[in-house]
Formats: C-alpha cells, structure tokens, sequence
C-alpha cells in the first residue's frame, strides 16, 4: 500500500500532454470550449489510452486544489486574531466574509489559482472526452464499463459540486429548482463554437443523477482497479446517496446507503487514535487520520492545499483560522472525535483529520453512509409513520458513537424517546453530521440545504483593535457564489448570481 501511495502522488503530477488530444479548458468562452488537437497530439486508441486521459484529466489533481476557502465559509471556522506575515490570514479574508468579490479579492492578496469554476469544468472535459470515446477504443468490454462508471460518477460529482456552489439549494422553496439558474451543463468533448447559458438547478441534477446512477450500474459489474485512489462503486454509492439526500428522495438514499454497508460498515476504532496522540509511533502512515490506511476511507483524491487557508503547515506553529467554539463545544464528554479530528490547533497536528502531512486531501468516507441512511429514514418516518425506520435510524447513529466514544461515556440512544419527537432525532442526525464531517466540504453544503442560517464572523485586522464583525443574513444571496469574473466576461450569455 505505501508503495501504491508514492507512486499515486508521483504519476499524479506527471504531464500527460503526450496523449490527450483534447485538453483545452472551457472558461465561459463563446470562441471554442476545445482546441483542435496538434499534430503531435494522438487520437487514443485503447481503453488504456483513455484511463490515462481520465486520470490525468478526469481525476482531481493531486497538485492543485479547487478550493481552499471552503471550509472558512461556514460556521465552524473563526478566526485567529492578525497576522500581517501570513498570506493565508490575508487570502482566507474574502471568504472568511462573504465577500461578493472574492475571487477577485483573493487574486489581490496573493492567490493565483483562485477559479474553483474553471477547474471543475477542466475536469469535466478530461470525463467527458473519455465518454465520448470509450466505444470506439479497442479494449475488453468490462474494461470499457469499468472506465466509463469511472468517469460518469466523476463528472456527477463535479456537477454536484458546481451547482451546490452558484446555484440555489435543490430545496429552496424561494428558488426552485426548475426555476433557479444552475451552471452549464457541457456533455461532450467535441469542439463547439457556441455560448451557452445556465442550465436550471433541475437540470443539472438531473443529468447528475443520470450519470450517477449509470455510473454504479456499471461499476457494479465490475471491481477491475478497486483501490482508495480510483472512483468504485462503494464512493459511487456513497456520493449517489449524498445527491439523492440532498434531493430529500429519502428511498434512494437508503437504496444506496443500504448497498454500501451491506459490503463496507467497519469504521476506525477511535479510542485507538486518541491513544496514538500521547505517544509517539514509528508508524507515520497515521500521521494524518484521512490517510489511504484508514480502513472507512472509499475513494481518496485531489489535493492537501485544500487546507492551504487554514494555516495547517509545518512553517506554521499558530493557524490563521482554526475550528469555532461553537463546534468545540458540540462535542460531549468522552467524544475522542474532539482531540483527533481537531487536534492540530491544540498540540502538534500530527493526528488532526486535515494537516500538512496528509498524502492526499480529500475523501470519501463510511461514516457518512451511516449518517445519510439514519437522516434519510427519520425524515422519512416524519412522513409515513413506519416506526422501523426510527429504528433503523438509531442503530445507525448507535453504530457511529460507539466507535466515537470512551467505553464508559457511550451511551446507547434509545428509540422509544422518540416515536413522539422525531424533530429531536432529526436534530442529533444533524448534529452528528457537523462532529463527524467537519472539514470536509459538507458544512456549508449542509447548511444551504437546512435554510441557510444566519452567521456571524469575526475578523482581526489589527491586534490592537477589536474584530470586525461580517454578517451573513438567513437567506442571504452570498450563499449562492459569485461566478468568477473572467467566465462572465468571456460568455456573454453567462448570467451572474444577485
């Protein structure tokens, strides 16, 4: 395993210009999305010619983040007080206060790579040339399905994440979704030398559901290149059930979640890590708790700079911004969650869910399956009754925390508090979600779609002086993005976000 980690992060970064042919990235141009290839550019011709391009094109890179600013956004964030020498302080500012010119912003203060919206339809091109000739290639035909499961989950992820970021929550009732501008949805690779205007937010999650659910169907035929670093059915099943809960299509996310744990439900033993974070190892595998040797890890990707703003690096003994007293305090008595995952701002870092030494910087993790099925089946109960789910929804949280906590602080939840008030159920569902998932890219996600709530940051600029105080209303338009300047300037036909 820890020769396939080197060489994952090696090959990741390697050129791959001596085999794609169609690489060109769509910026909102209305000139042409893709290039015609150069003559020392190839047409592939096998099935291994194409998983080069999609991993190469397709699959994040391991060098260059989408959006390290993610996680300054919610409300689990605060910031430390001033730093006039950390780029970090001034680049996670626009963010860090909803700044209507962020990307803008961020490019001022020293961010040269800030266009999340450019990178995700780059990797949406790499899919989609890969969709585009995965029939015409020579190749078995279960390796063909196996790449094409590849790319279809992967180019559902990244229109996942596009439309959560610049359009409205899929159940907004001020903005719905047949109504409310999503992104462009570009489905072919093929040169085009037409402008294309915002697909609504039904759209574009109908072709994502589309691509995800043909995406595990074909996965599911075969397990051909399963590791931690490839999308496999397991991560497809799991981000299918994340799209269909963002949905409220509660069957499907237990449809999904159900097929995921039927194979996959062991989760990491943390009273374990909690006792590696007193005492020193020599194996530095676990350095980091998101890391390729954590057995609830699915499908491990993309880049560790995804914490970049955060401050989490070795030339950094004080973060610029760490986790808020409000998530500090959400975790009870016995929780080791609060010292693993949140360890970098109180000691060395060596054992924090996210820091500098991470391989990679983003997962897809079991302990969400749980969390989706068990949110899934109480909302679910609120609507028919069935008090099988209530309980089902238990056994899943009761899964999570024993796993979570001290033997002597667990305490088993029991249902029958809650066949009368299942708002309460729903309500430990969530806040398990936000102990659990804590920077990983799902807060903020998480409170769009719960009716984005009002918050409130508090910004240093001068050690002598007090905080600024940023308000974001309940509602505000700041929790739809601002697509990046260039992309409007370059598509006319690109509405911006109010």
């Amino acid at each position: 395993m820890k020769k396939m980690v080197k060489q994952h992060i090696r090959t990741s970064g390697r050129c791959a210009r001596c085999i794609l042919f169609v690489v060109v990235l769509f910026l909102g141009s209305c000139t042409k999305f893709l290039e015609q290839p150069s003559p020392d550019e190839f047409k592939p011709s096998t099935v291994a010619d194409l998983r080069k391009i999609l991993r190469y094109e397709g699959y994040p890179d391991a060098n260059r983040s989408f959006h390290p600013y993610m996680s300054l956004l919610d409300d689990d964030i605060k910031c430390m007080g001033p730093d006039e020498g950390s780029s970090c302080w001034r680049q996670g500012r626009p963010a860090f206060t909803w700044s209507k010119k962020m990307y803008r912003e961020m490019r001022l203060n020293g961010d040269n790579d800030p266009d999340t919206y450019g990178k995700y339809y780059q990797r949406i091109k790499g899919c989609n040339v890969v969709l585009d000739n995965i029939q015409l290639v020579k190749g078995r035909q279960l390796e063909k399905d196996q790449l094409e499961g590849e790319a279809l989950a992967l180019r559902a992820y990244y229109y996942f994440m596009l439309v959560n970021l610049y359009g409205w929550p899929f159940n907004d009732l001020l903005h719905t979704p047949d109504r409310a501008l999503g992104v462009p949805l570009i489905l072919s690779g093929k040169v085009t030398d037409a402008c294309l205007r915002r697909n609504t937010v039904l759209e574009v999650y109908n072709q994502v559901v589309s691509d995800i659910t043909k995406g595990c169907l074909l996965l599911e035929k075969t397990d051909e290149h399963q590791n931690v670093f490839s999308m496999n059915k397991e991560a497809a099943w799991l981000l299918a059930s994340r799209i269909f809960l963002y949905m409220e299509n509660w069957d499907n996310v237990i449809v999904y979640d159900d097929k995921l744990l039927a194979e996959r439900f062991q989760l990491e033993n943390m009273r374990f890590w909690a006792s590696m974070s007193f005492r020193d190892t020599a194996d530095k595998s676990q350095e980091c708790y998101i890391n390729p040797f954590n057995k609830e890890i699915l499908f491990l990707y993309g880049c560790v700079n995804e914490y970049s703003y955060l401050g989490l690096s070795k030339f950094s003994t004080t973060p610029r911004y760490c986790a808020s007293d409000a998530l500090n305090a959400s975790y009870e008595p016995g929780d080791f969650r609060a010292d693993v995952y949140l360890n970098a701002w109180k000691t060395s870092g060596e054992f924090s869910k996210v820091n500098y030494k991470a391989r990679l910087g983003k997962s897809f993790r079991l302990p969400e399956a749980y969390l989706n099925r068990a949110e899934a089946c109480v909302r679910k109960y609120m609507q028919r009754g069935d008090a099988g789910l209530l309980q089902k929804a238990v056994t899943d949280l009761n899964r999570l925390r024993q796993y979570r906590f001290s033997s002597k602080a667990f305490v088993p939840v029991a249902v029958a508090g809650y066949y009368n008030n299942p708002q309460q159920l729903l309500q430990l569902c969530l806040e398990e979600r936000r102990r659990e998932l804590c920077f990983e890219e799902q807060r903020w996600f998480d409170l769009r779609r719960q009716g984005m709530p009002a918050i409130t940051h508090f910004y240093y600029t001068d050690e002598k002086k007090k905080p600024l105080a940023y308000q974001l209303p309940g509602k505000s338009n700041n929790y739809v993005l601002q697509i990046p300047d260039m992309a409007v300037v370059n598509n006319p036909l690109l509405e911006q976000n109010p």
